[in-house]
């Protein structure tokens, strides 16, 4: 007699079957004209060639079988990941895998053509090895709590990208290609990428098979496994192999798509498949109809040449999936998620006990130096120190006038405002997450910021500057309290708030992709979407200096209970600590803040992580002189960024994200040597 188990096994294995079979042959009667299935059986025996048989076995036979293939291999990397890992919230994509494929193809597609039309995959695979090296360093290795890895994941994944972009703006020519590939598509011209792809793909899926005991004992801890015998290390270095193998062979022909490592994986296991022999066969059948379903309802939203991407469409199923991950793990085995009780720091040490006024009057000297340079030097049009003072002391209607009070002046104000306002936030979101990754964008506040103010600009493409602030404002102010929104009945939890605020950054990150491939702007929307204080206005300073004038003192006034937050919430209680009202109020300052700062310049990332990290190697862990210096700090590197960006390639410049990019990954890569050193 059948047991439970095994029917349950046959049913999920039954059902992958029979979905993978229907959106198949759905996934091919839809293109910019429905076809019947009847048209479809005639095809493949009908020996007279037509127009309708040339569609069918040239374009969307190769298509339909793409996505079986592409499917089963990300739902099966995504297996992998969280089995090796033991964490069941990661996927390649949260890991950066994704990310780093895509820099390493854009770099290859723009400075070795050559390399990659002869070694795509290998151009791939070498992109995601780096990314994976990079989230292990940054996290702590395999052992590292799944919130923190999922974090790390993000931060590399959000430096990747930032780098990638800078590379299509300074050439512009490719982006919209590219841009259109990075979103996702299973679109095929033919078998040629189809012979390439089976023989890898095929090869690592039957490997994955037969390491599927050896799955089963890696879950258990590393001790117990030793233990029954395994080698560890080798089990481990040949499931990163097929995870990387697997990933960057898809995204080199789809693109990446993301979400389906992620969501598929668990609906088998949720059907309560515990064994790999049976999950990573359930993974290919599910992961194939997930991502078929996924092409097929792009073709329901637009016509063939105006469809949304399927990487959008799987974000928008899995960001939701995750949500409910999240809300359903807080009802019951939250720990393993959310790691409540556990707070996440680098150790550093401080670099320096000068004292804080002494600190403080240095980086001020700092800011003062980047203004005379700004004004005098930085552009097109350099003047000397004599001609620069003389137009800040108002010679009316002279070009040097012009230009430093219409033009320099105000855009320099406007880099060191938003500076020291995305570094209070991020100082803020750090406290109320009790996370030292945590910045605007895990909260959601960049990503519906950005979404917010695209979504304008499609409709209205010569919306003025002022409109296109508020718009900001209003995606960032939304999608931060929609974040507290969820998490407020369950609990306002560091875990908890990081997870939704990821989920519904990728949500919005899924809108912004889509606005990118089926609208048409004026302008290269990627240059505001990295971050860039060009064109700002004396209006916009004015908001800016109002806003930070306003919050700092609020700030300050509470600054010894967001203080207590850095304790576990039974420790800050027992200290007399409302801690759901101190971290909505912290959390309500730093969103409209950073929602401010993101209206005015766009998304410029780095500066609210690597700022109050700065600040606390300089003074230490006390709040208030924190408060005082990430500010001061996150002025001067906004300053100094922005000044390089229009030196580095001039006359031309580079976004101001991209420069603050730069500096922020090596910077962050020594955080975390000196962390594990400490």
């Amino acid at each position: 007699m059948m047991t439970k188990q095994r029917q349950s096994e046959c049913i999920v294995l039954l059902g992958g079957a029979v979905a993978l079979v229907f959106t198949f042959a759905l996934n091919i009667t839809q293109g910019e004209a429905s076809i019947n299935f009847s048209a479809i059986l005639n095809a493949f025996f009908d020996t007279q060639k037509n127009l309708t048989t040339d569609i069918i076995l040239g374009f969307r036979l190769p298509r339909a079988i793409m996505g079986c293939i592409a499917g089963g291999a990300l739902a099966v990397s995504g297996a992998l990941t969280q089995s090796i890992l033991r964490n069941p919230i990661v996927s390649p994509g949260l890991l950066g895998i994704h990310a780093g494929s895509f820099l390493f193809i854009v770099l290859a597609v723009i400075f070795a053509p050559l390399l990659m039309a002869d070694h795509p995959f290998l151009v791939s695979i070498s992109g995601g090895l780096c990314a994976v090296l990079l989230v292990g360093l940054i996290a702590g290795g395999r052992s590292a709590p799944p919130l923190r890895m999922l974090l790390s994941g993000l931060l590399v994944g959000m430096s990747l990208n930032g780098l990638t972009e800078a590379l299509l703006i300074l050439h512009e020519e490719q982006s919209r290609k590219i841009i259109g590939w990075n979103a996702g598509s299973l679109r095929q011209n033919g078998w040629g990428n189809l012979q390439l792809v089976w023989p890898w793909i095929t090869v690592s899926l039957l490997l994955a098979l037969l390491m599927a005991h050896q799955l089963d004992v890696a879950r258990l801890d590393s001790d117990a496994a030793r233990g029954l015998g395994q080698k560890t290390r080798l089990v481990s270095s040949i499931i990163f192999a097929l995870i990387l193998i697997l990933s960057g062979i898809t995204i080199a022909v789809t693109g990446p798509i993301g979400f389906v490592g992620l969501v598929v994986p668990h609906l088998v296991k949720q059907a309560g498949i515990r064994r790999h022999a049976i999950i990573l066969p359930a993974c290919i059948l599910w992961g194939g109809s997930l991502l078929l379903a996924a092409d097929t309802l792009t073709y329901q939203l637009g016509s063939l040449t105006d469809t949304p991407p399927v990487g959008a469409v799987t974000a928008m199923i899995g960001a939701p999936f995750l949500l409910w991950l999240v809300l359903h793990q807080s009802h019951g085995d939250r720990g393993v998620i959310l790691n409540e009780g556990q707070t996440s720091r680098f150790s550093l040490p401080r670099i320096t006990y000068a004292p804080l006024w002494l600190i403080t009057i240095f980086i001020l000297s700092l800011i003062i130096l980047l203004l005379i340079a700004g004004l005098a030097w930085v552009g097109g049009y350099s003047l000397s120190v004599s001609q620069l003072l003389q137009a800040l002391h108002g010679a009316k209607g002279s070009i040097a006038e012009r230009i430093v009070w219409n033009i320099r002046l105000p855009r320099l104000c406007n880099a060191l405002l938003v500076g020291a306002g995305f570094a209070l936030a991020g100082t803020l979101f750090q406290a109320v997450l009790r996370n030292p990754l945590a910045d605007s964008g895990v909260v959601g506040v960049s990503g519906g910021a950005a979404a917010a103010s695209l979504l304008l600009l499609a409709l209205v493409p010569a919306a003025p500057p002022y409109a296109i602030g508020l718009s900001a404002l209003c995606g960032g102010l939304c999608a931060g309290g929609a974040v507290y929104a969820m998490a407020w009945h369950l609990g306002l939890s560091p875990g908890r708030l990081s997870i939704i605020g990821i989920s519904v950054a990728a949500l919005c990150g899924a809108f912004t992709q889509i606005l990118l491939i089926q609208s048409r702007f004026t302008g290269n929307p990627l240059i505001w979407l990295i971050g860039s204080p060009y064109g700002t206005s004396w209006s916009t300073t004015s908001l800016l200096a109002a806003t930070l004038v306003v919050a700092f003192p609020c700030v300050w006034l509470i600054a010894e209970r967001i203080g207590l937050l850095c304790l576990n919430d039974q420790s800050a209680h027992g200290l007399g600590l409302d801690v759901n009202t101190t971290r909505l109020l912290a959390g309500a300052i730093g969103i409209t803040v950073a929602s401010l700062c993101v209206s005015c310049t766009g998304p410029i990332g780095y500066v609210g992580l690597i700022a109050p990290h700065m600040a606390r190697l300089l003074v230490g862990h006390l709040t208030r002189p924190n408060l005082l210096l990430a500010p001061l700090i996150g002025a001067a590197l906004v300053g100094a960024a922005d000044c390089l960006a229009r030196v580095i390639i001039a006359p031309a410049e580079l976004p101001t994200g991209a420069v603050i990019a730069m500096i922020g990954a090596p910077y962050l890569l020594y955080l975390t040597r000196r962390s594990l050193k400490a």
